[in-house]
This record gives structure tokens, sequence and C-alpha cells, in this order.
């Protein structure tokens, strides 16, 4: 994270401000370590907290943009749901006309990964909530129709076009849509996660991406398709 010293001279400096935002633009990984902050329901006295410049991460991240297929066994100390989280909030807030599914085994729990997102996106700095447009950074807003509040499975972005849409599992939503990227959290614990992947098929073949993550668990879907044992 920035040093105290450096963010003084940021809040004073535009152009700065705006070579910030290139910067985040074109690396996740910077956008993550430097701007976006986690919630740790532990911490009572410090629950907002930066990522960690951690090795670990910064591969994490290159290997998300290499890979549009991430099946990701996930240890709870590793903060990779919250990893993904940011990731996807970073591709559908930097870019134009994203359509971005955060797939749950329960609608509640599918609107916990949005809220996180939510909570990562009001806690970046004004300079950081912009959009490009005819080589000018404007205003972006999340949200507008509800006053910038969290909206149940929902981040609007209306200045891009772009959107993150919370879901239930199965395939029945995304089938009928061409999504940009599908984030799946706690897949081995979602029975119909083979159908729900089975329905995202179109949206890799378009150049969209699918990153299933899940903590482990045996003799499920999950486990076969991160150990090759399935033609998917």
């Amino acid at each position: 994270m920035k040093s105290v010293e450096y963010l003084q001279k940021l809040s004073n400096s535009p152009e700065l401000q705006d070579l910030e935002w290139y910067e985040c633009k074109d690396n996740p990984y910077y956008f993550l370590t430097n701007w976006a902050f986690t919630l740790d329901a532990h911490d009572e006295e410090n629950p907002i907290k930066p990522f960690p410049e951690k090795e670990y991460i910064k591969i994490l991240v290159e290997t998300w943009l290499s890979d549009p297929l991430l099946l990701i066994p996930k240890s709870r100390q590793m903060m990779v749901s919250w990893i993904c989280g940011g990731l996807y909030l970073w591709d559908t807030q930097f870019h134009f006309g994203r359509l971005n599914f955060f797939q749950s085994k329960k609608a509640d729990d599918a609107n916990d990964l949005v809220k996180r997102a939510k909570m990562m996106w009001d806690n970046e700095l004004a300079f950081l909530k912009r959009y490009l447009k005819d080589g000018r950074l404007l205003p972006l807003t999340c949200n507008p129709q509800n006053q910038g509040n969290h909206v149940y499975n929902l981040m609007v972005f209306p200045e891009i076009k772009s959107e993150i849409r919370g879901i239930p599992e199965g395939g029945d939503v995304i089938r009928m849509q061409t999504a940009s990227g599908i984030f799946a959290d706690e897949v081995a614990f979602q029975p119909e996660a083979r159908n729900a992947f089975t329905a995202a098929k179109p949206t890799l073949s378009s150049k969209g991406r699918y990153t299933g993550v899940s903590t482990a668990e045996d003799n499920t879907w999950f486990e076969e398709a991160v150990f090759d044992l399935l033609d998917i």
C-alpha cells in the first residue's frame, strides 16, 4: 500500500491520479495490492484491510489473466474468494460492456460475494471511480438507481454498460446470457455444478472466462475436473 506521504501528494495532483488510474486499469495485481480492501470480520479494531503483497497472489493474478478456464482448490486462509471477487470487479469497472456472474449454491450466498465486491468499490478513492471516454476520464457510478447503495445480487455501472450479477447454482440463468465471465464459489458444494459448467461453455467459446474455486471435497464434479478425470 502507498505511504501517507504519497497519498498526500496524490490528493493534490490530478496528473498523478490519472497515472494511478491507468496503472490500475492495466495491472490488476497493482490494483488489488494498492487500492483494494478486504473485510476481516474477526478483527474488531481494524476490519478493513488491504490485500497483502504476496507472491502467491501475484502468481494467481497472472494465471487468471492467461487462463480463461481456471479451477482453484482453496484454503480459508489464502483469501482466494476475495482475490477472485476483486479480479472480477477490476474486469467490470475498468472495461466497457462486461457482464460477469458470481455464482454460489444459494442466491443469498451469491449476494454475499456481490456485497464483498461492493465493499471494495465503496472503499476505493474517488480518482479510481472513473472511466475513459474520448480521451477523458469521467465520473463512474455504481447502482445510481439505488443512490449508490447495495442492490441484492447486482452491481451496475451504467456509464460503461457493465454489470456484476449474483446467481444461485445451476445452468438456467447462465444459459440465457452471453457472459463475459463467471466466478463460481464453493463449486464442490454445488450439486448442480456439472450442469452449470455445461451451460457456461458458450461463454468460454466466445472468449469469456470461467473461474471455479472451492474448499476441497471428495467425490465431486469439482474434484474430477481439477484432476482432469473428466472431459470438460
